[in-house]
């Protein structure tokens, strides 16, 4: 039995197999003296299992729908009661009372300043103005690159623009904005504002905002808008009375960085390449760099037309976008090496090129239509040769007819006999002039071509 415990085994397991294959048919089967019964399924049972897993199903997706509910609930009463006590108190959407406001908007040009950016946002809601990217400016910025960016000086924004990415504000509260968005394919966008000319008692706001923005307003202060504030280093997102100090004061010759992560919403900052840990969050909208004055002053600004302060965005490329663009500079002025010029007359007219002579037997001859080949790459090739030695062949052949002639381009000009101070020329002996020639008026009715006529006499 020990020897043949194989066989045994392999016995064993075709016995298995034949019963295991034979139950779903039969109810019992006998092997080696066991009676093997397959249990009768109860068709109660398996109604109770549904009824339970139904059950179940249910009950899970009621608690989700009363947790869904239950939250809208919390909402629509947490609005409401924002909305009693602004009414209660007087609070406007940013949460100032009117004893408020008089305090942090002390004269009459700030509050109605204030009060024209609310009329403005209610004008102007986000969305009501397609800002995204069309396919004619990702075509631009294809073809042009990071140059593509540029600042947009309206009538009603005291500017001037120096370039296309310098800025000189003249005065008052003014406000810029560039033509295009910051892009959404990549993960971070960056770009930097250095400070050229700024008195100390004005301030730059440097961010970004929805388009369109008021032009007196200073970035930060509104709706969809967060800004930098050069003189408190504090930032301001859509109110102008809340800011958070995350910086110090800049400069004259301090370069302040913006980055932007359009798939998060988070815009961060940086002064003359360090970053601050602050950051802004909730920015999930078509932002464009916008720059703010309340006085005088100058910028310029780095879209990535050239390496930024900060070390990181000139590995990572965080530019707006590459820095050459798809178009083809021009052609140099007279380059034409490896180029070949045709020059081809027409074969099928018979236009003829008049030749002036002197005399009474002066004719008008027509020289055989040929094509002249130049050939700039120092091409040897058989053909070339042959054309370029026929082409010499005719030229000598015209030199001999025209032999005596003189060309009308280099004819002295023609005068009339009976003006006086050519007659006087004349009389004083000057070469310059030549009596007025008499040319036939009259063309031949039949023109042969110059190889048949005889070599000149004269």
């Amino acid at each position: 039995m020990a020897r043949n415990w194989p066989g045994t085994l392999a016995g064993a397991y075709l016995l298995g197999m034949r019963a295991v294959s034979a139950l779903p048919h039969m109810e019992s089967m006998r092997i080696n003296g066991w009676k093997l019964e397959r249990p009768a399924t109860n068709q109660e049972d398996d109604d109770d299992a549904l009824v339970i897993m139904m059950i179940l199903f249910l009950a899970i997706f009621g608690t989700m729908a009363g947790i869904g509910v239950v939250f809208l609930v919390l909402y629509a009463v947490g609005q409401l009661v924002q909305r009693a006590r602004r009414f209660v108190l007087g609070l406007d959407e940013d949460g100032m009372s009117e004893r408020m406001r008089s305090q942090l908007l002390p004269d009459e040009d700030s509050r109605q300043s204030y009060e024209l950016a609310r009329a403005f946002e209610r004008q102007y809601p986000y969305g009501s103005v397609d800002t995204q990217l069309t396919p004619e400016q990702q075509a631009l910025i294809r073809e042009k690159g990071v140059d593509a960016w540029e600042f947009d000086v309206t009538l009603d924004v005291n500017a001037m623009l120096q370039s296309k990415t310098e800025v000189l504000f003249m005065g008052g509260d003014n406000c810029v904005q560039t033509n295009l968005p910051l892009p959404k394919s990549n993960s971070v966008y960056y770009f930097e504002i250095k400070i050229v000319e700024k008195p100390a008692d004005v301030s730059l706001w440097i961010g970004a905002a929805t388009k369109p923005y008021p032009a007196w307003r200073m970035t930060g202060w509104n709706k969809y808008s967060a800004g930098y504030c050069t003189n408190t280093g504090s930032v301001h997102q859509n109110s102008p009375f809340r800011g958070s100090r995350i910086g110090e004061r800049l400069l004259v010759g301090d370069i302040l960085g913006i980055g932007y992560q359009p798939r998060s919403g988070v815009m961060w900052f940086t002064r003359n390449g360090r970053r601050y840990k602050e950051i802004v969050s909730g920015m999930l909208y078509d932002l464009f760099p916008t720059i703010s004055a309340d006085g005088p002053c100058s910028f310029s600004a780095n879209f990535g037309q050239r390496g930024f302060v900060f070390i990181e965005a000139n590995v990572k490329r965080w530019g707006l976008g590459p820095i050459e663009g798809a178009m083809q500079p021009p052609p140099i002025y007279g380059a034409n090496q490896n180029t070949i010029l045709l020059e081809t007359a027409a074969s099928d007219s018979t236009a003829s090129e008049p030749d002036e002579t002197h005399g009474d037997n002066d004719s008008i001859r027509t020289a055989p239509e040929s094509t002249v080949l130049l050939v700039d790459d120092g091409s040897t090739d058989i053909q070339q040769e042959q054309q370029q030695q026929q082409l010499q062949e005719q030229q000598r052949q015209r030199s001999r007819t025209r032999s005596g002639r003189r060309s009308s381009s280099h004819r002295p000009p023609l005068y009339q006999k009976e003006d006086p101070i050519a007659a006087q020329l004349l009389e004083a002996g000057s070469t310059s002039l030549e009596p007025v020639v008499s040319y036939r008026s009259k063309q031949p009715k039949s023109l042969e071509p110059v190889a048949s006529d005889p070599p000149s006499s004269s």
